[in-house]
């Protein structure tokens, strides 16, 4: 894509959720206003200092750091009980340049997960911004429970292992996988404390409405990317009179059980992972000249790591199996990153060297900010959002891993715990699975047709449950619609600028990665 640095990809490509679990419901009502006992968080006043860059920053990233602001912003633990305490969030912000009588406010943004830091976010994903930058400030937050705010923590990799379940070294029996899913919710009880019961999208929708407060905005504009879309359209329902020009690219699921989304997303990803052989060979890559070349020398890199099999690279760092499928699938987040796949894959199989296709994975190449914790983090607030917990959850297990299994032999199996993901902890709310036609003004809903981590179904179904959803519709790849198009991204920016959504049935045509 013209103008977009890899950076930016790498913010969207980190938006998508795949996990759920934990913590207990919230109660809770549509308000258009603080409410009792709230005045004094509505009502602080909150400096800005420059944002100190953490380890591992550097290039474009570490330049747009040391152009923000950040802050922090205080809200109740516990909205029903607002003396048990206050919780700190950590802020970031980009003023924008524009003159006084061409400003228009702050966007906030929320860049997915759940669990991802918004305020490392916002400084990758400025450049993508800059139309939006035109008119107002750029403005996110770690949600409550991520990274600087409160974090939820289960105990650390060691401990807690891969708290998603994904990966092709899946448990093997539905009994083993919720022994493992009740030992986690036993070790994030444990590190995280009484925060944990108050996680999750209701109260970080409340958590907005105090933000859009203290920035002096009447209503909120925002920005929400894959599970940023979830809480955009929980504030349009808590909040709708408040609620001001608000775009949703790559839509959540608002009521899909946790089967119904693994199965919806291994689906997604096998769809995916076809087009990437199709183009792969279209391409005549190092692959194959034909889809069935290109999946021969793909199978023969997944056996070359099955087993428990490992090869040693460059950076004398072991490369699994796991490892693998984490690659492939974070290469499908966007299609720009398929060459690298593609390139990777042969380097692999010719030279014993997997030192490109470890690039992939999530934080290769720079050092997570030293408050990351978005795997235990997604846990936490998919579980609170989630009301629903299977009866027979070890019977679940398997029978959802069948169907998964069926629908591709290469995600399926290591998709099936996410089904029970949710064993051992308090049902969540129901709020959101109510969502219905809440009154908010039009909402610009941005689906993707090829993409494998919020399938495009879910962004028709959730312009619909939001009764003002006006549906564009992106004809490409990946997962992001706003970083892959600049028609999405001039569609998205005018809506912002001038209020105006496009017509509904409107689409944009794929676009190369480097067009």
């Amino acid at each position: 894509m013209k103008g977009e640095s890899k950076l930016a990809r790498r913010a969207i490509a980190a938006g998508a959720g795949a996990a759920l679990a934990l913590a207990g419901p919230a109660t809770v009502t549509r308000a258009d206003g603080p409410g009792p006992d709230l005045g004094r968080f509505y009502e602080q006043k909150i400096g800005w200092e420059p944002c100190e860059p953490t380890e591992g920053q550097t290039g474009e990233l570490l330049d747009s750091v040391r152009d923000m602001e950040c802050s922090t912003l205080s809200v109740p633990v516990d909205y029903a009980d607002p003396g048990k305490g206050a919780i700190a969030l950590a802020l970031a912000r980009i003023r924008s340049a524009a003159p006084g009588d061409e400003r228009k406010g702050s966007v906030v943004f929320n860049f997915g997960g759940p669990g991802e830091s918004g305020v490392d976010g916002l400084a990758a994903f400025r450049d993508l911004a800059a139309g939006i930058d035109k008119h107002y400030d750029l403005v996110s937050f770690d949600p409550r429970g991520v990274a600087r705010s409160s974090p939820v923590r289960c105990g650390g990799e060691d401990e807690a292992g891969q708290l998603d379940g994904e990966g092709q070294d899946a448990p093997g029996t539905g009994a083993a996988a919720v022994a493992e899913a009740q030992r986690v919710a036993r070790a994030c009880r444990a590190k995280t404390g009484p925060v944990l019961d108050h996680v999750g999208t209701i109260n970080t929708s409340r958590d907005m409405d105090v933000l859009r407060a203290v920035l002096g905005d009447n209503k909120l504009n925002y920005l929400g990317i894959s599970y940023g879309t979830r809480l955009g359209a929980v504030y349009a329902s808590q909040f709708p009179k408040r609620t001001g020009r608000m775009v949703l690219d790559a839509v959540d699921t608002l009521r899909g059980t946790a089967e119904q989304d693994a199965l919806a997303q291994t689906r997604g990803f096998q769809q995916a992972l076809e087009a990437f052989f199709a183009g792969c060979a279209q391409q005549n890559c190092e692959l194959g000249t034909s889809p069935q070349q290109v999946v021969a020398t793909f199978d023969r890199a997944v056996a070359k790591l099955a087993g428990g099999k490992t090869v040693t690279g460059s950076d004398n760092q072991d490369f699994t199996g796991d490892d693998l499928h984490s690659a492939v699938q974070s290469a499908l987040y966007s299609q720009a990153s398929w060459p690298t796949l593609s390139a990777g894959i042969a380097a692999l199989l010719d030279d014993d060297d997997p030192t490109v296709l470890a690039t992939l994975n999530p934080g290769a190449g720079t050092d997570d900010a030293p408050a990351s914790n978005s795997d235990e983090a997604m846990l936490a607030i998919n579980c609170a959002d989630d009301p629903v917990r299977p009866a027979d959850p070890a019977k679940a297990y398997d029978s959802v891993q069948r169907q998964l299994t069926a629908e591709s032999p290469y995600f399926g199996p290591g998709s099936a715990a996410r089904a029970v993901a949710c064993a051992g902890w308090p049902a969540g709310t129901d709020y959101i699975r109510r969502i219905d036609r809440p009154g908010a003004p039009k909402i610009l809903v941005v689906g993707g047709k090829g993409d494998p981590a919020t399938p495009y179904p879910w962004a028709r179904d959730t312009a619909r449950q939001l009764g003002s959803g006006v549906l564009l519709t992106y004809e490409g790849e990946g997962h992001g619609a706003y970083a892959a198009s600049q028609c999405v991204r001039a569609k998205a920016d005018a809506f912002f600028a001038t209020g105006t959504v496009p017509p509904e049935g409107t689409s944009c045509p794929a676009e190369e990665p480097d067009e």
